[in-house]
């Protein structure tokens, strides 16, 4: 018998690529190349099981602007009874150490994609539960109050200006919102979702090469929130 993805990240990958059908694929992958082969990886066939191949790859590249694909498939598998452990960014999930973000130290950061690994259960193999459906329900309050270099450092993930964990803040959502109602025309308008992807610090850009920048700035700044009338809703060194 031949090598073979288990049924469960089957069943990861066709949803992702129902959810995404214009994403980038170039690096996805699931089987071991040789230099897999020549240490222990999830990616190998497990002989004793068939060939049971328990690791997928799934590139990040989604050619969606108003999605993030990585962080939906790394908050999807965090959560998720059958996974060992997920790999994205630099950063690892492990069920070992309940899923809190710990500094990857492999050679591969996995920067391009994300890597998902199952348990080693072979009943958690054939589970083709739903894997999207995990994501958290949010609504945004325009009355919460955020810390301004959080939300800044968000902007300079989202932009590649520094690496990270990318998190939903009120904060994001309250610039999301002002840029909807004081800068973009109505065909433009960004999702209020609280997330800073390229949309939103495409819009930042934007505006603020309007104001008179150079629109290549990428983190909001008190000057530019006040603009926009919404600095109150910001706390923060030297900050109201």
């Amino acid at each position: 018998m031949g090598f073979y993805l288990v049924p469960a990240l089957v069943a990861l990958r066709n949803e992702v690529n129902a959810r995404f059908s214009h994403r980038d694929k170039s690096s996805d992958g699931w089987i071991g190349d040789a230099s897999h082969a020549a240490r222990k990886s999830s990616h190998n066939p497990d002989w004793a099981h068939g060939g049971a191949v328990r690791a997928i790859d799934v590139d990040i590249d989604d050619n969606d602007p108003a999605a993030e694909l990585r962080l939906l498939v790394v908050e999807a598998a965090r959560h998720d009874r059958r996974v060992w452990y997920v790999i994205s960014n630099g950063v690892i999930y492990s069920r070992t150490f309940g899923f809190a973000p710990r500094k990857y130290t492999g050679s591969n950061g996995h920067f391009k994609h994300v890597h998902v690994s199952v348990v080693e259960n072979p009943a958690k193999w054939t589970d083709t539960t739903r894997w999207l459906n995990s994501e958290p329900a949010w609504m945004w309050n325009p009355d919460v109050v955020s810390d301004l270099a959080l939300v800044q450092e968000q902007f300079q993930i989202a932009a590649g200006v520094k690496k990270g964990d990318r998190k939903r803040f009120h904060g994001v959502a309250t610039i999301q919102n002002a840029l909807n109602v004081k800068h973009l025309p109505k065909g433009q308008k960004l999702v209020v979702d609280g997330w800073a992807g390229r949309a939103t610090v495409s819009a930042w850009r934007d505006f603020e090469a309007k104001a008179g920048g150079t629109g290549r700035e990428t983190t909001p700044d008190p000057v530019s929130l006040k603009n926009l009338q919404i600095l109150r809703r910001f706390r923060g060194e030297g900050l109201p």
